[in-house]
């Protein structure tokens, strides 16, 4: 086991929640199915949660939560904003949402897949988090 490896998931478990959560508040105000409005705030919380519970987590090994860059949040947010302006449909804020998600994905499972020593309760808790992205973005997909 190794603590590095152990907050490096954490963390970047914490940062994606983050990231998410604060993306998922611009986009929502903007979004004019309230199918869709619910369903993503249903999301939203979920974040919230994961990112609490392993703030926690981190904290009692040591560490301090690390959130995402903020050139990247405000790269991330000016993408939202720009790709609403002109198109503020159900169909475009639900592909962005799955973008958004599936990117998630990639960064978590990759992050999992290279700390090899890892507690596997950390790698089962992440796993069990990526299982709930895809469900996630499997939803999104009914909005397309």
């Amino acid at each position: 086991m190794s603590v590095k490896d152990d907050l490096t998931i954490l963390n970047c478990i914490y940062k994606n929640g983050k990231m998410a959560a604060d993306c998922i508040d611009s986009v929502a105000d903007k979004c004019p199915d309230d199918k869709l409005r619910d369903y993503i705030r249903k999301q939203r919380g979920h974040y919230r949660n994961s990112c609490d519970t392993v703030s926690r987590q981190i904290r009692e090994r040591g560490g301090e939560p690390t959130p995402p860059p903020k050139m990247e949040q405000f790269m991330a947010e000016m993408g939202i904003d720009m790709k609403t302006m002109m198109d503020s449909s159900r169909t475009n804020i639900a592909k962005l949402m799955y973008n958004g998600t599936n990117m998630g994905i990639v960064d978590i499972a990759e992050t999992v897949n290279h700390a090899h020593e890892a507690d596997e309760k950390i790698i089962s808790q992440a796993k069990e988090l990526l299982s709930a992205e895809e469900r996630y973005a499997d939803g999104l997909k009914r909005f397309l």
